[in-house]
């Protein structure tokens, strides 16, 4: 206990300065999903209820014009085929909408836009059919067509999302047929979910890519009236919305702010209903101050933060299993959590959300044990010590390896840490760039069965050049990937979890994060974080 206060202590100033720095906007986490897929899904999604706060703009439960504000922004908020993060959906969720959406149960996949979905796993066919009776916002239908030109949008950006579908066409009006190439469990996901944005084709043809990036034309609860990325987003009521009644406010406003700074100033002043972003810093300042914190840190595709090692790079210290182990047992996680980010934060042993479907309650991971982590050092040849790299990009990651240094340092590892540019980063963690980072590297994973596959299989994108492979971890992603038995997909992802921690020690993660939004007392039904970090419920949401 006296070396875990120690630890704490040392970093406590540098904490604390590194708080005060600005915040940036949210990093793209380059893949995107999670959930469920069925063989079959049924309609009507309605996002999660959620009450949360607002304005003195309106006292009724209808009307007025909702006033957001956020130090993020997006490169582009009207082309989907081309976002790179789900910040920009959060934006363009007020125009656009998707065949699919994620359940309130944050795991199964429902319709939305399409009226049904199936899948034939023996026949390799997906068969999607379509509400009636809908238009985008400028009058185009919104039909079998319209999904097909939508698809292809895609297909033509380089999408992941239809590795699987050989060829897709308008089998009716109101239907659209796709010829898979393999039976995945993601499929409906990946299809109808994250490659299931619809834009007009009309807008999109006549007015081309620069228009399109910057103006969100679908069949959603509200149109865009004028949009800048650098200031600010106006949508007004679209009153030809397909569901009778809705939406209940007037119109959005999306103030975009340079520096987190400047959008705290504006909401806490009462010029703003909801806050998005703000840091960990920021965000403990509102929940002292009253303001509601919207949603939860396990919504869909929630952050896992943490590390990894560079495990499969030859002659590292880390390649060796009893070194990453005693890095593990040498640092206290819970500790370095509640440091961070105390309660906006959840702590994991593995990567899964606690209680989740893919979390493993039976997975040991790594208690505070500096003593078990000489025991280790020593018997991996490293009695003396060593030395070895952290690489991160970003104040948050210098906040958690400043951290984990500190507990490093009292069994014997220095720890070096290595900021770099964020593209830079992102290039190297991913499959690109000629050499490996060394050592640790922060973690940014999602912790669902869906982006697994990002950093294990056969071929992982996310840290594939750095992490060790082993065939018992791949032929498991094999299973989750491919079964159709939902017991032996089960089985077989409660092992993924007891491989990776506990008896390779591949990475260690440590929290679930969501992104941070605030909110005054006015605010309803807004579905933010709520059931998927990027999605809203703009059509529900009120001001009262």
């Amino acid at each position: 206990m006296i070396r875990k206060c120690t630890a704490l202590v040392l970093v406590l100033a540098l904490l604390l300065a590194l708080a005060g720095c600005g915040q940036k906007a949210p990093e793209s986490s380059g893949a995107e999903s999670k959930a469920e897929s069925k063989a079959e899904s049924k309609a009507n999604s309605q996002a999660a209820e959620s009450k949360e706060p607002a304005s003195s703009q309106a006292s009724e439960s209808s009307g007025g014009v909702l006033r957001i504000v956020t130090a993020g922004k997006g490169s582009g908020i009207g082309f989907p085929a081309g976002f790179i993060g789900y910040y920009e959906r959060i934006y363009s969720d007020p125009a656009l909408e998707s065949l699919a959406r994620i359940g309130e149960d944050k795991s199964s996949v429902e319709p939305w836009l399409a009226e049904e979905i199936t899948v034939d796993a023996e026949a390799l066919e997906m068969k999607v059919t379509l509400r009636e009776g809908i238009s985008f916002s400028d009058g185009t239908p919104f039909n079998a067509d319209a999904v097909v030109k939508n698809w292809g949008y895609y297909v033509e950006n380089g999408s992941n999302r239809f590795k699987n579908v050989e060829s897709f066409e308008a089998t009716g009006e109101y239907e659209v047929t796709a010829k898979l190439t393999e039976y995945d469990n993601s499929t409906i996901l990946n299809t109808c979910v994250e490659g299931g944005w619809m834009v007009s084709p009309t807008f999109y043809e006549e007015n081309g890519d620069d228009v399109v990036y910057t103006t969100p034309v679908g069949t959603g609860p509200f149109v865009c009236e004028s949009s800048n990325l650098d200031s600010e987003i106006i949508y007004k009521k679209n009153e030809n919305y397909w569901q009778e009644g809705k939406p209940y406010l007037d119109g959005i406003e999306i103030t975009l702010c340079s520096d987190s700074t400047t959008a705290m100033t504006i909401f806490k002043s009462g010029d703003a209903d909801i806050i998005l972003f703000p840091d960990t810093t920021q965000a403990q300042e509102l929940l002292e101050a009253g303001y509601h914190m919207l949603g939860s840190a396990d919504a869909y595709f929630p952050s896992t933060s943490g590390f990894t090692f560079s495990s499969g790079v030859e002659g590292s210290p880390v390649s060796n299993p009893d070194v990453r182990k005693a890095i593990c047992y040498a640092i206290d996680s819970e500790a370095i959590v509640e440091a961070l980010g105390g309660d906006l934060y959840q702590y994991t042993n593995q990567l899964a959300v606690p209680g989740s479907e893919t979390y493993n309650d039976q997975v040991a991971g790594y208690s505070y044990d500096p003593e078990k982590a000489k025991e280790l050092l020593k018997s991996a040849g490293y009695g003396d010590g060593l030395t070895i790299k952290a690489t991160g990009s970003g104040a948050g990651a210098e906040s958690f390896f400043t951290l984990v240094q500190a507990y490093l340092a009292e069994v014997g590892v220095t720890l070096e840490i290595d900021l770099v540019d964020s593209a830079v980063y992102n290039a190297k963690r991913m499959v690109a760039g000629d050499d490996n980072y060394d050592g640790l590297i922060i973690l940014q994973g999602a912790a669902v069965k869906e982006r697994y596959f990002d950093m294990f299989g056969e071929s992982p994108t996310h840290y594939a050049r750095s992490m060790a492979q082993y065939d018992d971890v791949n032929s498991l992603m094999d299973v989750i990937k491919f079964s159709t038995d939902e017991e032996e997909v089960h089985t077989a992802l409660m092992d993924f979890q007891t491989k990776i921690i506990d008896d390779y020690c591949l990475i260690k993660p440590m929290y679930i994060s969501g992104y941070l939004m605030f909110a005054t007392d006015s605010v309803a039904d807004s579905g933010l974080m709520e059931t998927h970090k990027g999605w809203w419920t703009p059509a529900d949401c009120k001001l009262q």
